[in-house]
């Protein structure tokens, strides 16, 4: 069964990728960036004391713990990378996070605001040791030249599918990336991605639609609001093989739906007979949990994070859904988390968590409930 709410994808933009690879000296890639991973995590040793639900945590470099600019949000883990049957090219056996973050804008030359995008941290659980890499869209400039923009989105899900990597962008869908496409800046050029040195170019966007007249539609002609992409995660396992979960953060008489679009095994949307680039969402619900973070599908139980502000702490409320997302009963269980959660993945047989707030900023572990 396939509903209105759909996810189209754009032409890809590799040709233009290509062209940066050969200004600056190809595509090293995901292992060499493995290898070069400056900045260090530590545990901390009073994880539990952070929540109900929480196994363990990391906390970030003093400078990544403070900023005001910069705000994690999604998390992702190679073992979504590996969870479709594919290892990604220089990952090995690794065991890695990725955290997304979004810039806050902070003033710029003479003194106009600019935004700085959003960043991608990988981190390596087994030495601790991580690295900013700006995610980038490849665009052609007026002299015909291949430049690189910042991504402006909120970021607030993250996904690593095989070779694949997808970004909430919120009322856009979200944009994805090829790992085998990480750049690495030459010296005097990290100015042009704003001090970074390594850049991921999105190959192409993900826009979400609706369309009225979608095969065996529940409700044919009925209007049908396009899904906010808040965040998002994979879940690889059940009846209807592997799918992106995709949610709606919301407030008040917003919708706060969750829709399962089907994946390729390449990691990619799936796309509809006669249409690759085309994919329908095969289920969606509206949960009526408000201030929903984070989803993950966890043997047959949906996980949501929400949020209490920069000083309450958080919640983790769960539902046995069984086969289907409907009919799913919500129970919540208060103080789970660190205050500020965000984004879910249920990966390497734990539930992830980033907090947001300054100083109080964690990658924490859960304990899945059920």
């Amino acid at each position: 069964m396939t509903t209105p709410l759909l996810v189209r994808r754009s032409a890809s933009r590799r040709a233009l990728v290509d062209e940066l690879a050969r200004r600056y000296g190809g595509r090293p890639g995901l292992g060499a960036l493995l290898a070069d991973l400056p900045s260090r995590a530590h545990r901390a040793p009073w994880a539990r004391l952070l929540g109900h639900r929480v196994e363990q945590a990391w906390g970030w470099e003093a400078a990544d713990r403070r900023t005001a600019q910069w705000w994690p949000q999604g998390v992702t883990t190679s073992g979504d990378a590996t969870a479709l049957g594919t290892t990604p090219a220089g990952l090995g056996g690794r065991r890695v996070a990725v955290v997304s973050w979004y810039a806050k804008p902070v003033p710029g030359p003479g003194g106009k605001d600019e935004n700085h995008g959003v960043r991608l941290t990988f981190l390596d659980l087994e030495t601790l040791r991580y690295r900013h890499v700006l995610l980038m869209r490849p665009v052609r400039r007026d002299d015909g030249q291949v430049g690189l923009d910042p991504v402006t989105a909120h970021a607030g899900g993250i996904v690593w599918t095989g070779s694949w990597i997808h970004v909430a962008a919120t009322g856009k869908g979200c944009v994805s990336a090829h790992v085998d496409d990480l750049l690495w800046l030459p010296e005097g050029e990290e100015d042009t991605a704003h001090g970074h040195r390594w850049v991921l170019p999105t190959r192409v966007d993900h826009r979400g639609g609706v369309e009225e007249t979608a095969p065996t539609s529940a409700q044919p002609g009925a209007e049908v609001e396009r899904l906010r992409w808040s965040f998002l995660s994979l879940a690889a396992e059940g009846r209807q093989g592997p799918s992106l979960l995709v949610g709606e953060y919301g407030r008040g008489d917003a919708s706060t739906r969750v829709a399962r679009f089907p994946l390729s095994p390449e990691g990619l949307p799936a796309g509809s007979p006669g249409d690759r680039r085309t994919t329908y969402a095969s289920e969606v619900v509206e949960t009526g949990v408000k201030g929903m973070q984070g989803v993950a599908d966890v043997a047959g139980r949906l996980h949501v994070t929400t949020s209490h502000g920069p000083w309450g702490a958080g919640s983790l409320v769960t539902a046995q859904h069984g086969t289907g997302l409907d009919g799913a009963r919500w129970r919540r269980t208060a103080a789970a988390t660190p205050m500020g959660p965000e984004d879910l993945s249920w990966s390497l047989g734990r539930l992830w968590v980033p907090t947001e707030h300054p100083r109080r900023r964690w990658l924490v572990a859960l304990r899945p409930a059920g």
